[in-house]
């Protein structure tokens, strides 16, 4: 495995997050232990939106950055930390749970570390 492979796994993750908050909504939001609302629904689907944006600049920043992948990397290793921060605190509170919650706790926490790790030079 390389960087550009992380950056690969961390888009396609992205990809699948956002296809379910934009066309599960429901189901998406629900699995996460929300109650949903139409308020509710339109933040997800604008979430949806905004992860697949992130999937696009994920995928593309591999091929873009050249000799400054190492340096997005570890930009990338601090975002999927504050990510994974963000979403224990949601969890130990109790505002969130469920396979939502923990699935992407893990990976976020995963990819934080794979992105570190590989961009050290």
């Amino acid at each position: 495995m390389n960087l550009k492979t992380v950056f690969r796994i961390g888009a396609i993750i992205l990809l699948i997050n956002g296809l379910g908050a934009l066309f599960a909504t429901n189901m998406f939001m629900e699995a996460g232990n929300f109650t949903m609302s139409p308020a509710l629904f339109t933040i997800g689907q604008f979430m949806g939106v905004t992860f697949l944006i992130l999937a696009l600049i994920g995928w593309r920043t591999a091929d873009l950055a050249k000799d400054a992948l190492p340096a997005f990397g570890q930009l990338y290793a601090i975002t999927q930390g504050m990510w994974t921060a963000i979403i224990g605190y949601h969890i130990a509170i109790g505002a969130t749970g469920g396979p939502t919650a923990y699935v992407n706790i893990g990976l976020t926490a995963l990819l934080g570390i794979l992105f570190f790790f590989y961009s050290k030079k």
